[in-house]
């Protein structure tokens, strides 16, 4: 037997030591690869238990479905609309889901359809989804409790005064809009403007549309939100070269956030809440308020709605 032999039993026994220690050497590699692996596999799962917590990517949060009539670009809203939907989230602890439709009537058919639990409306939108789908007002910007709409002609023009708009071409903003068509039309029909001017007249579908539409000379004149003006004015999109104000409405009711009829009582006094708690005071809620066009909101109430009942039963709009 080899092993019994004077020139190889020590080379023999010598390999058997090596061999034994490279087997230890693996035992021993493997435990610590298992051990690292283990390591790695607790911090990662507690990472994401950690991310849970904070609600960076808590995908099992309820949602909150929030909509937006389209007062200006629908694009631009939910460009500019980050720190809004943020805040609510934080205040509210639910995901929001924030919609802007194309056109007005979409955000009335989504509260008909109870595609929506809270949602931006315009007095007249407002006054349909109550008639429609019950609606319950929330909070509204205390400019919202006495709002004008401005009519607008070029800079140049002759017109003066709502009596000087027979025979001209005019422009409304949306078919359902407050501002830009229900309360200017009634306004005009009270100044006996002729109904040829209301018949004829073009719809731009936005505030913003309509002065530009002014401004570049595609329609004599037209009614619009007086805040949109002020806004488009401060930032240049319009321009006194371009466009005036001629007149000036009386005061109305409009804007309004408002929550489908069974919406839990928590989720909307807890939506309240936040939005009356914003103050241009502190940088970051000043933002949210610019991008709302407001500087404080306050309670809204039902009854005060009456007169654009009226006003949009008068205009055949509302049976």
């Amino acid at each position: 037997m080899l092993h019994r032999h004077s020139g190889f039993g020590r080379p023999l026994q010598q390999l058997r030591k090596h061999i034994n220690e490279s087997r230890g050497l693996k035992v021993r590699c493997r435990s610590r690869i298992n051990s690292v692996v283990f390591i790695v596999v607790m911090l990662v799962t507690q990472g994401g238990c950690n991310t849970t917590r904070v609600g960076a990517k808590d995908t099992t949060a309820p949602k909150l479905r929030v909509s937006m009539i389209p007062t200006t670009d629908p694009g631009k809203l939910i460009r500019d609309s980050q720190a809004f939907v943020s805040y609510l989230q934080e205040v509210t602890g639910r995901k929001v889901e924030l919609n802007v439709p194309t056109n007005y009537a979409a955000v009335v058919e989504a509260a008909v359809n109870d595609k929506v639990d809270i949602a931006y409306f315009g007095g007249f939108t407002y006054v349909q989804a109550t008639r429609r789908a019950g609606v319950k007002p929330l909070v509204q910007r205390d400019i919202d409790q006495k709002f004008r709409s401005v009519f607008v002609t070029q800079t140049n023009s002759r017109i003066k005064s709502l009596g000087d708009l027979n025979g001209h071409s005019f422009a409304f903003g949306d078919v359902n809009s407050t501002s830009g068509h229900l309360m200017p039309s009634y306004f005009m029909r009270e100044a006996k403007v002729d109904a040829a001017v209301v018949e004829r007249a073009f719809y731009t579908g936005g505030h913003d549309a309509t002065a530009l539409a002014v401004a570049n000379k595609k329609v004599d004149a037209g009614a619009m939100d007086e805040l949109v003006f002020v806004r488009m004015m401060k930032k240049g999109e319009i321009t006194d070269a371009q466009v005036r104000v001629f007149y000036t409405t009386p005061p109305f009711f409009d804007y309004v956030w408002a929550g489908r009829k069974d919406l839990d009582a928590k989720i909307g006094e807890d939506f309240a809440k936040a939005m009356i708690g914003l103050d241009t005071k502190r940088p970051e809620h000043k933002a949210i308020l610019d991008f709302l066009n407001a500087a404080q909101f306050v309670r809204a109430d039902d009854s005060n709605y009456d007169r654009l009942r009226e006003a949009a039963k008068a205009d055949g709009l509302l049976k």
